[in-house]
């Protein structure tokens, strides 16, 4: 499917909602000159639950001139009549009732939405969603998308084993998911491998904040850093050891080198100043 620009998403919905209330607009003159006044009304919802979809601070003026429209009509093409006046009046209430309530409720979505994406964008660990069905990335937050050097747009939609490719760890942690939601194992922590875009290798800490619908809410906590440092301190200390060692045994060779040294000192000394040898004394040896 070809990706759609920001303007032209724009346009086309201005179409959507245009369409729908011109639709409702000609349905009520076309039934009010045919004596029909039973179906039209129920046009009008259309256009109204559109417009709050895509624009929620505009529903409850779009509603209040949509029935501004439907209550003219009447009035010019009912011929006075008061049973359909009190009808369109009825009408009107329901379509400024739908306008404000809809309205009311998106905005609230839409800041709870926004809340969400918040928290999720400035969260110190990383976060992301993907089914449990086909095993596809819902969401992700741009922390852990950074941490495996991709847009977070290029991740959502692809395959989870696109970054988790142990196919074992990867089997292993989403049996735990699907089992019983009670089950610990569920919300235990595993230590896993991802494979960033430039194919370098990323350790995380991963484990299950919720599951709900068919697709698992995962924290994940980059612990590359911190495994690689644990693994030079090892290394060092290692080297240190290593050492220590090699020193002790070239002092320990030194040490038995300087002994012979003064040993054969002494046996000559011995040898010139007594004029026979003499046997080195049980302790020098």
């Amino acid at each position: 499917m070809a990706h759609i620009s920001v303007e032209n998403m724009e346009v086309l919905r201005l179409l959507i909602v245009a369409a729908a209330s011109i639709a409702a607009v000609l349905t009520t003159i076309f039934s009010l000159l045919n004596g029909i006044f039973n179906v039209f009304p129920f046009h009008y919802i259309l256009p109204i639950i559109l417009v709050v979809y895509f624009y929620p601070d505009r529903g409850m003026l779009f509603s209040l001139g949509l029935g501004l429209m439907y209550i003219s009509l009447i009035y010019l093409l009912g011929n006075s009549n008061p049973i359909l006046i009190a009808i369109a009046s009825a009408w009107f209430a329901i379509f400024i009732t739908i306008g404000v309530v809809a309205s009311s409720y998106a905005i609230r979505l839409r800041e709870e939405r926004t809340r969400v994406r918040y928290i999720l964008d400035n969260s110190q660990d990383g976060v992301f969603c993907f089914d449990l069905k086909d095993l596809r990335i819902q969401e992700i937050n741009s922390k852990c998308a950074r941490w495996l050097k991709y847009d977070r747009a290029d991740l959502i939609g692809k395959e989870i084993s696109v970054i988790w490719t142990d196919t074992e760890t990867r089997e292993q942690f989403i049996a735990g998911v699907k089992q019983d939601p009670e089950h610990e194992q569920k919300h235990a922590e595993q230590e896993t491998i991802f494979y960033a875009q430039d194919g370098t290798v990323s350790r995380f800490i991963i484990s299950v904040m919720l599951v709900t619908r068919g697709q698992a809410l995962c924290s994940v906590i980059d612990i590359t850093r911190s495994r690689i440092v644990d693994e030079e301190i090892i290394n060092t200390l290692d080297d240190l050891e290593q050492q220590v060692k090699e020193r002790t045994a070239d002092l320990k060779r030194m040490n038995e080198k300087l002994r012979a040294e003064i040993l054969a000192c002494r046996r000559f000394e011995s040898t010139i100043l007594g004029g026979h040898p003499l046997l080195p004394k049980r302790e020098e040896l």
